[in-house]
This record gives C-alpha cells, sequence and structure tokens, in this order.
C-alpha cells in the first residue's frame, strides 16, 4: 500500500480526494511524470508561446495572468501546494496563449509533457475521471468567480477573497492580491485600512 511519506505522495492525496485511485494505476502514472525546481518570479509560460506542460504544486505559489492592451496585468488565478496550473487551449491544440504562468516562490512542481499526459488521460482510467470531475470542479470556480466580479463591490470581493483564500494574503504582495481582485492597489489599500480602523 502507498503512503503519505512516498514521493509523489501530495499528488495521490490529490487524485485520491476525487476519485478511487489504485496503488498500481499510480505506479503506471508516476514514470510519467517529471520534477521541476523553480525560482521566484520565474516563468513557465509567455503570452504568445505554446503552452508544452502541465504541473502539479508539490511546494510554492504560480500565478496565471492575462495583461491587457494598457500594460496592466490581471491576475486569473493563483495555485499553491496540490492545485494544478495549466493552459489546456493551448497545450492540447499546439496554439499560442495569451496567458502568462509565473511563480511567485521558490517552488517544486511535478511537471507532464503533452505526449505523458494524454497517455495518462487515455490508459490510466482513474486519472481520466479524475481529470474530468478537476475540470468541473475548475470551471464551476471560474463561473462562479466570473459572476461575483460583476456584480460586487471592491469591498465585497474582498471579504470574499479573506474568507476563501485567507493563507493568500500571507503569502502575496497586496499588488498581486489587488491585481486579482480586479482593483487598484490605492483601493485596496483604502478597504484594508478602513476594515482595521
Amino acid at each position: 500500500m502507498l503512503n503519505e511519506s512516498m514521493p509523489y505522495s501530495l499528488l495521490l492525496t490529490e487524485l485520491r480526494r476525487l476519485v478511487a485511485f489504485p496503488d498500481k494505476d499510480f505506479l503506471k502514472l508516476t514514470p510519467l511524470i517529471e520534477r521541476i525546481q523553480v525560482k521566484k518570479h520565474e516563468y513557465l509560460l509567455r503570452a504568445g508561446d505554446i503552452s508544452r506542460k502541465v504541473y502539479f504544486i508539490e511546494k510554492g505559489c504560480l500565478r496565471q495572468y492575462l495583461m491587457n492592451s494598457n500594460g496592466e496585468e490581471r491576475n486569473v488565478y493563483f495555485k499553491v501546494e496540490c492545485g494544478w496550473c495549466s493552459e489546456l487551449q493551448s497545450f492540447l491544440n499546439n496554439i499560442p496563449t495569451d496567458l502568462n504562468i509565473q511563480s511567485l516562490e521558490v517552488g517544486a512542481l511535478l511537471a507532464f509533457n503533452q505526449k505523458n499526459w494524454i497517455y495518462a488521460v487515455t490508459h490510466i482510467p482513474p486519472f481520466t475521471m479524475y481529470f474530468i470531475k478537476a475540470q468541473q470542479e475548475t470551471n464551476y470556480m471560474l463561473k462562479k468567480r466570473l459572476g461575483e466580479a460583476t456584480i460586487e463591490t471592491p469591498e465585497e470581493k474582498y471579504d470574499r477573497f479573506l474568507k476563501e483564500e485567507p493563507q493568500l494574503l500571507l503569502r502575496l504582495p497586496l499588488f498581486q492580491i489587488a491585481a486579482y481582485l480586479g482593483i487598484t492597489p490605492e483601493t485596496l489599500s483604502r478597504i484594508r485600512k478602513k476594515l482595521s480602523g
């Protein structure tokens, strides 16, 4: 029986969060994985490039962001330990992306290249089911966040962030949080000052 102290234990824990994942299938998955160490502020994907890997975060924090025509960054999401980060449209269709992926901390990642990812999805049934369920979760989260962003005040956005992502407040600079919430750093400072007063 595979256990928590073995290599890839975080990945196994995450896979088993959504599906029954037998040891024998996990042992088929591990040879498909590449370990990557990343530096703080290192780019894993830049707008205009084709995404070549899907990342699982063992340690660290990645952000995925867009840049508008004025050069302003808008963070789409942050992913920390046990999270996945990728740009699947680009990755699976070999087309350039508008998105960037950057490491905000020194980190350790597990990566799948396209050949190995496709093999895992087509030949390891529990991984296929995990991927389907994980995509459903992600789609729901992004739709919910998009809906909330259109109706919430800046104060409500920040309040939701505090409830849903409290650990990120300790790990991220305020300007990154502001770019995620779609408000200016000055507005975020005013909100924080108001809440602390």
